[in-house]
């Protein structure tokens, strides 16, 4: 498998959590597009098995990104239905995986690191307020680890990791200890990111770059 610049991006749009992560979706594939990459956006209606299925055998990609729910050995599609679950798992070889999604890297993350370059994702539910007055301070934690890889090409998944935890930790200290703390909206953002910060997993190539 050739690396070209391209990503594929799966999205899901079927209630209020993942209209939320459909748009914080968004703000990466502009980004990618700003630095000239080509994406392969499968979204709503086109973010099911058998379009992700085509897309991985016959698309010259080797970033997969999944926004949307998951369980602990699967990723969920717009149907309802599985995409990527222990069955099909073979789909991940070689690609480079960044989840954002409930439970997945339980089983499904643990059990893709022998096989895909690297996987990062959850192994517990991503907790966030629907509010985008205070969701959108998740979404500068989720997205933070795949960004610094597309802004810095040196960066490797190991330090995108750990920024992570560290944009997680700024915003849980500023909600807690600093100038955020103001009410019991702020309280209960700060005990989410924690949660959040303390499910992120990483497996793989810990020296991987984009």
């Amino acid at each position: 498998m050739s690396h070209s610049k391209t990503v594929l991006l799966f999205r899901t749009h079927s209630d209020a959590t993942t209209e939320t992560t459909y748009h914080w979706a968004e703000t990466v594939k502009q980004h990618f597009l700003t630095h000239h990459w080509k994406v392969i956006d499968l979204a709503k209606d086109d973010a099911v098995h058998s379009q992700v299925e085509n897309a991985l055998l016959n698309l010259d990609s080797y970033v997969f990104l999944f926004y949307g729910h998951g369980q602990s050995d699967k990723m969920i599609g717009q149907d309802g239905m599985p995409v990527i679950n222990l069955d099909n798992l073979s789909l991940l070889k070689d690609q480079k995986v960044y989840v954002v999604a409930c439970l997945t890297a339980q089983q499904l993350g643990f059990e893709a690191a022998q096989i895909a370059c690297f996987y990062l994702g959850y192994n517990q539910d991503v907790q966030f307020p629907i509010d985008p007055v205070y969701s959108q301070y998740v979404e500068k934690c989720v997205n933070k680890g795949i960004l610094a890889m597309l802004n810095r090409p040196e960066c490797t998944v190991e330090q995108a990791g750990q920024q992570i935890v560290d944009e997680y930790t700024r915003w849980i200290e500023y909600f807690t200890i600093g100038e955020g703390a103001s009410d019991t909206g702020t309280f209960l953002l700060a005990i989410q990111l924690r949660h959040n910060r303390d499910a992120l997993q990483l497996f793989g190539d810990l020296s991987a770059t984009l």
